[in-house]
């Protein structure tokens, strides 16, 4: 009688990422894998069309626990287990294969025939090794079907056409096995949590102008096992925290007012403890309340100020996307990917921020000081180790973040294949010119001097703005649409917004989005803090999860200093606004 492969038990008060998976389990795993993966590369055939050259398998287990809470209550408690494959097959060779080719009518409709799924196929959680290798015998003859589909596809596609770009497909590495387990055991006291949920949304009772809100607490272990064609092999577990807080009010315009916080750790003592979550709740709603009655502002240009959260977001966003590897796919349909975030692909040897700019890719840290460094890993998905990589120096573009994908710049992968295509780790900006330098006091007089040279009435510091996810996770479920959103390339939705006037008098501002931003801006950075701010923050797929199959986020890490910029342009929100309630909130009584 075969042993069933348990992932976890969890008791009333404890949840546990016990991984009941022994080294006999794991060996059981990867024997499995192992010949299955041998039947598909020496038996799966199709009549006279192309064979596979080259195979894989990744079979995840995850265990998430999260939970909402409002006004001080729960709205709901989850706790769920899964088990995913995935497989991969390509056919052909590794000059011209099936991938890097999007067929329209599979990518957005699916097939037309009844097909096993073969990407994060849903399998029985406990299963033995016949069992799991029969899951990835269907998996693999799904996969294969369709990968000789679409590989005739290309085959035609290109049949007519010059081609300008010849760049191998993929490339061939030595057999490796890697390991990183540092994590298995990872736990979570969910009621503690919860409790601690509960009370910092209970704060939101005695701010009565806030409408709706939800804050929300996510724990999610998962173990993978990888293995290819080539040898490979990994086995590693991932753990990811967060706590997400959004609240959404109104002036008495009807202009929509909404203040986010997020903290994101690997473990749950990575996060704040519950009686700071209850006080940075305190001063975010007082800051609420304050952005509510702050008056708006005209269209700005000019010197910009970007501070802590403010600054690692706008990196986030607008320029570290960019300095990914990515490759535009073929396609017979027309289809071409957004290129928004290929600003860099072809500008190795270029210069893209000021000389005094340095930017590393270091997955290797962990920590700066006291702040976990979420978007710290080992190994990455394609069971590559992850690498520190130098991507900018002095100013001068260096090299991008890569996978096992080629493209006319970058052939080899430096280990940043995370959930479906390349994505940033930490990245770490660095200012080595003292001169360029300054505190924070220094940076507002440098403002202030700005100002004044070009004859305006104020300038503005950015303090807080608004993460792409949590605009989508957080803010658009609560309100939908009804939340002032910035449409376009280029925009921002901005929470904190100071204008400084020449005699040094600050004053809040509200209703603001940064427009017309873009990489090459990054260039007018005139000046640096001296304390550099980790911002853990959700990164959106910079390859489309619709063409991948992979996850919509991955945790990363910002670190910069406050950013200090030639010229900015912010923007008023506009629009037409719902009015407000006509009756006071209750909870005012």
């Amino acid at each position: 009688m075969q042993r069933p492969l348990r992932l976890c038990m969890m008791g009333s008060m404890l949840l546990l990422w016990t991984s009941a998976m022994q080294a006999a389990d794991t060996a059981t795993v990867f024997r499995a894998m192992r010949a299955e993966m041998a039947r598909t590369m020496q038996e799966l055939r199709l009549g006279d069309l192309a064979v596979p050259y080259y195979a894989e398998y990744t079979l995840a287990l995850r265990r998430r626990a999260g939970m909402h809470a409002a006004m001080g209550s729960r709205t709901d408690v989850d706790t769920s287990t899964m088990a995913m494959i995935t497989t991969k097959i390509r056919v052909g060779d590794t000059t011209f294969d099936n991938t890097n080719f999007f067929d329209v009518s599979l990518g957005f409709f699916g097939s037309s025939d009844d097909e096993e799924g073969y990407r994060n196929r849903r399998i029985p959680y406990e299963l033995d090794e016949q069992s799991l290798r029969r899951e990835l015998w269907l998996a693999s003859d799904a996969c294969y079907k369709q990968a000789v589909e679409i590989f005739a596809k290309k085959q035609a596609a290109v049949a007519n056409r010059t081609r300008t770009d010849t760049t191998q497909d993929f490339s061939i590495l030595p057999p490796q096995q890697l390991s990183d387990l540092r994590f298995k055991g990872a736990s979570i006291d969910l009621e503690q949590w919860q409790r601690a949920i509960e009370q910092a949304s209970a704060v939101v009772r005695s701010h009565p102008n806030v409408q709706v809100s939800r804050f929300g607490l996510e724990f999610v272990p998962e173990e993978t096992f990888y293995c290819n064609s080539e040898g490979r092999t990994a086995h590693k577990v991932d753990v990811f925290t967060g706590i997400e807080m959004v609240a959404v009010g109104q002036a008495s315009d009807g202009m929509p007012v909404g203040m986010a916080y997020a903290t994101y750790g690997i473990m749950p003592n990575d996060l704040p403890s519950a009686s700071e979550l209850v006080a940075t709740t305190q001063n975010a709603l007082r800051l609420f309340d304050s952005v509510r009655v702050a008056p708006t502002i005209e269209a700005y240009s000019g010197p910009v100020l970007f501070e802590g959260q403010a600054a690692g977001a706008l990196l986030g966003q607008f320029f570290v996307p960019n300095l990914c590897a990515q490759r535009q796919p073929l396609s017979d349909g027309g289809f071409s990917m957004n290129d928004r975030t290929m600003a860099f692909q072809n500008k190795i040897g270029a210069r893209v921020l000021p000389e005094f700019l340095s930017v590393r890719a270091t997955p290797s840290h962990d920590r700066l000081g006291p702040v976990a460094l979420a978007g710290h890993y080992r190994i990455d998905d394609e069971g590559m180790p992850a690498q520190d990589v130098q991507l900018v120096a002095n100013g001068y573009l260096r090299a991008l973040l890569s996978t096992r994908i080629p493209t006319k710049r970058v052939r080899l992968s430096n280990g940043h294949q995370r959930g479906g295509g390349p994505m940033p780790s930490v990245i770490e900006v660095s200012n080595a010119d003292t001169k360029r330098k300054a505190s924070k006091a220094g940076l507002v007089k440098k403002l202030q001097k700005l100002v004044k040279d070009r004859d305006l009435p104020y300038g503005l510091i950015v303090r807080q703005a608004l993460d792409q996810n949590i605009l989508m996770t957080g803010v658009i479920p609560l309100v939908g649409l009804d939340f002032p959103i910035p449409q376009g390339e280029g925009k921002m939705a901005l929470l904190e917004v100071v204008r400084i006037y020449p005699d040094g008098r600050e004053e809040l501002v509200r209703g603001t989005e940064l427009a017309g931003m873009s990489a090459p801006l990054f260039k007018d950075i005139l000046a640096t803090g001296t304390t550099p701010y980790a911002h853990n923050y959700l990164a959106p797929s910079v390859a489309p999860s619709f063409i991948t199959g992979g996850s919509a986020y991955a945790i990363s890490t910002v670190i910069t200093p406050d950013l200090l910029f030639e010229d900015v342009e912010i923007r008023p929100v506009e629009g037409d606004f719902a009015n407000p309630p006509f009756l006071a909130n209750p909870i005012a009584e």
